[in-house]
């Protein structure tokens, strides 16, 4: 009995060990900025990051998109705006908001190397919450590329639709390439989608926070 006692301790003191750790780096990672050249250009175009308080998305104006981010399942005549993120799949899924959170697909999200997914959502209109952030036209291109390039394609370029529609008709789940883990998170995806396009950003965050303190100082 002993033994168990001292093995489930050990055990807890371990993971507690581990949290405390990740959740130290992710402190320090997530101040520590990013230093991308200061180009000398137009900064014209116009890109924004939303936030669900768990995932962060980028927004890219319907106009700007290249026809490699024009899929067929999400066109239509009104929409302006097209969000882009990136998730474990599960985790995504099942987990919109904070609300929904439970221990199991949170567990999974962070302590399991798993499959994750892209996901897509079109806006009508600017939504007032919304970080701008702005970019030359060669930023922009890179930044387009990245996302383009997280998507998984079939031997014809075709994204890969899960089910019909996501959380409701008006965003929807792809195949994803990369994988998921608790160094590689969905808001790190985020980050290095900025880093692409060369805007000041977090070294490494695994959380909204970290890079939204970047994209929101004056």
């Amino acid at each position: 009995m002993k033994i168990f006692w001292r093995t489930t301790k050990w055990i807890s003191l371990t993971l507690l060990g581990v949290v405390l750790v990740y959740g130290l780096l992710a402190l320090v990672f997530s101040l520590w900025s990013t230093n991308p050249p200061d180009n000398d250009c137009s900064k014209d175009k116009i890109v924004y990051v939303t936030s669900t308080g768990i995932h962060l998305d980028v927004v890219v104006p319907v106009g700007d998109l290249p026809e490699g981010l024009r899929h067929a399942s999400f066109q239509d005549s009104i929409s302006t705006h097209i969000a882009y993120g990136w998730g474990e799949r599960n985790f995504y899924l099942e987990t919109p908001t904070w609300a929904d959170l439970t221990f199991s697909n949170g567990a999974q999200a962070l302590l399991v190397n798993s499959a994750p997914v892209m996901h897509l959502t079109r806006y009508q209109e600017k939504k007032p919450g919304w970080v701008a952030v702005e970019l030359c036209e060669d930023a922009l291109a890179e930044l387009l590329v990245f996302i383009e390039d997280s998507f998984q394609k079939t031997a014809s370029e075709e994204w890969e639709q899960i089910g019909t529609t996501g959380y409701s008709e008006n965003d929807f789940f792809y195949e994803a390439n990369g994988q998921y883990n608790a160094i590689t998170t969905c808001n790190t995806w985020l980050n290095n989608a900025l880093k692409a396009a060369e805007v000041k950003t977090s070294r490494w965050s695994p959380t909204t926070h970290g890079i939204l303190y970047h994209l929101e100082r004056p």
